[in-house]
């Protein structure tokens, strides 16, 4: 039996196996290297995906500086991160820099980009195709198929962007690609023809009237504009000048939507054939109508004489500026002239309103003259004994107005001038419009009674607010927003913006509407607007003449018909033409005439 030593237990272990017993092996080691490594990794890589995530947040509320410091914070974790490249493209793209876009789009394929479902540039591409951005949705869309080679839905992307942009040609390479992988689909096959159509006309519409008839074009072989009708709408549609040297720039709504062209289709109120008869019916006389839709404040027409020829403006620019007819002014919108008598329709109303005693002012004997502050007040003649308001009307007498403007007094018919569109501008027209001015106040009895009737130095109006005094008598007392553009829409049909009815300002009550519409109906039924008469449609109108002999007046007509069921209101001015009842008159029977080929004006529906 051995011998046992009581104090074995208690004898310290030697320091060498202390250590060995201590001392992790190199499994263990290498085991927690792996685990600490991969759990640093795991951080990072986690971290980058927030960062990215984060940075695609930002950059889709167009927060695009804090979607920068995303994405450069992925960077400064991993320099290679492909992704976070790309993200920086993004980021440039939509803040319009794209060709930087495009070099970081370059640099993140060379680093290995691939396509991730968590982000898609054909979906981006798209959205800006509905947001008619077309350059920028190529760019998208190439990078799209530098990812995705095999995807038909790029390829139909990009044949419509090309469209777009006036590369039809390319378009229709494109979509012929996209039906090599499906040819049986037919949205691509319509697509597809659609853009040999486009080929074989070789041109692109993106200007159109209310039914679609176009207005503007873009030539394929050389981008240049042409436009169908363009004498007729010049002083709307304008002009854009592409010539490097000696550039004349642009106007009208080339101007005002020059970066939405040509991809995208604008589409006009005006109806072409309405277009047709004004611009018939107005002659070679300098001068304007503008036709409104009294419920709605749609231009159904707008003519401008003397006008030009828009394809012309580069060669001819010297000649439209040093022609004293002034050809390139849109005297519609810009054209300000003395009212005279239209003026009486706005006097007539304010009484009426303001429920002015009219014993002191009628009857009277108009003897075609009278001395006021010590100078003479012509009247157009010697009207003898006028009993009332209506006569007066009828019969357009000066005298009669300037004593029905003692009565008003200047506060009252510069209250009334305001409310029907004098001294301010309808801001729902896109092009320059100018205001109708009305004499301020401290007026002289002379300069009262000029007033009154429409007459004076500072007393001016543009054809477009004339148009609008019809307008809200025909639409009982409301008047409405006028506008020209009904409404953009993408090369797709998507409406990018789209203009509404709107009210502008309530003028009278329906009651002194209605007065206002038998007294004009009777001025064109028996009284000096007899000659714009048409057989078998109600007129109400008011002629006006105005301004000086020399060289002539200017010939003034407002009216509005059928006058039981309004559908157009218009205003016509022959600027130096002669007299309201002798030249404007005529015109508007011209206008008539010609309208009825188009529309029904006979209809006897009762107002609602």
């Amino acid at each position: 039996m051995p011998l046992i030593d009581p104090f074995q237990r208690y004898r310290p272990i030697p320091l060498s196996r202390k250590r060995r017993g201590k001392l992790p092996s190199f499994r263990t080691v290498l085991v927690f290297m792996v685990l600490f490594f991969g759990l640093l990794t795991s951080k990072t890589f986690l971290m980058n995906q927030y960062n990215y995530i984060k940075g695609l947040k930002y950059w889709r509320s167009g927060d695009l500086e804090l979607a920068k410091m995303e994405f450069n914070k992925v960077l400064s974790h991993t320099p290679g991160d492909a992704r976070a490249v790309d993200g920086l493209g993004l980021v440039e793209m939509k803040a319009g820099n794209l060709e930087k876009s495009k070099e970081l789009y370059d640099q993140a394929m060379k680093m290995g980009l691939t396509y991730s479902g968590k982000f898609s540039h054909l979906k981006t591409g798209q959205a800006f195709i509905d947001d008619g951005k077309y350059s920028i949705a190529e760019l998208e869309l190439q990078h799209a198929l530098e990812l995705q080679p095999n995807n038909p839905d790029i390829y139909i992307a990009l044949g419509t962007v090309e469209r777009a942009l006036g590369q039809v040609s390319k378009g229709e390479k494109y979509y012929e690609a996209a039906l090599n992988y499906d040819p049986k689909n037919k949205k691509m096959q319509v697509l597809l023809e659609q853009a040999r159509e486009e080929k074989d006309r070789g041109s692109i519409y993106y200007i159109f009237d209310r039914n679609g008839v176009p207005l503007a074009l873009q030539w394929a072989k050389n981008g240049e504009r042409g436009y169908p009708m363009g004498k007729e709408f010049a002083h709307l549609i304008g002009y854009v000048d592409q010539q490097a040297t000696n550039n004349r720039g642009s106007m009208g709504l080339e101007k005002v939507y020059q970066q939405y062209f040509p991809g995208n289709k604008l589409y006009l109120t005006i109806d072409s054939r309405i277009q047709r008869v004004l611009s018939k019916a107005l002659g070679w006389e300098k001068g304007s109508i503008v036709v409104l839709n009294p419920r709605t404040g749609e231009i159904l027409g707008c003519v401008s004489q003397p006008t030009f020829t828009p394809e012309k403006v580069h060669d001819e620019w010297w000649n439209y500026i040093a022609n004293k007819n002034t050809p390139l002014k849109n005297r519609s919108f810009e054209g300000l002239y003395e009212p005279g008598s239209i003026i009486k329709i706005i006097s007539s109303a304010a009484a009426v309103e303001k429920n002015i005693n009219l014993a002191p002012v009628f009857p009277f004997y108009c003897k075609g003259f009278t001395t006021i502050d010590g100078k003479i007040f012509m009247d157009w003649k010697k009207h003898k004994l006028i009993h009332s308001l209506a006569e007066a009307f009828d019969a357009s007498c000066n005298m009669g107005f300037a004593r029905l403007g003692f009565a008003l007094g200047e506060d009252t018919l510069f209250e009334f001038n305001n409310r029907f569109g004098f001294n301010a501008v309808p801001k729902s027209i896109e092009l320059p419009v100018t205001a109708s001015v009305s004499p301020k106040l401290g007026l002289s009895r002379y300069e009262l009674a000029e007033t009154a009737t429409g007459l004076g130095p500072t007393f001016r109006i543009t054809p477009l607010n004339a148009a609008m005094m019809a307008e809200a008598i025909a639409n009982d007392g409301v008047m409405m927003s006028p506008y020209l553009t009904d409404k953009l829409t993408n090369i797709n049909g998507k409406v990018l913006m789209e203009n509404k009815p709107a009210l502008y300002k309530n003028t009278i009550s329906r009651q002194t509407a209605q007065f206002l519409t038998t007294m004009m109906m009777n001025d064109v039924e028996r009284g000096i607007g007899v000659k714009a008469r048409v057989p078998g449609i109600k007129i109400a109108g008011k002629t006006g003449t105005s301004g000086s002999r020399d060289p002539n007046f200017h010939a003034w007509f407002i009216c509005f018909a059928p006058v039981d069921n309004p559908k157009i209101a218009m205003a016509i001015v022959a600027e130096n033409g002669g007299t309201g009842k002798d030249v404007a008159a005529p015109i508007a029977h011209k206008v008539f005439e010609g309208l009825a080929d188009i529309m029904d004006l006979t209809s006897n529906t009762p107002k609602k």
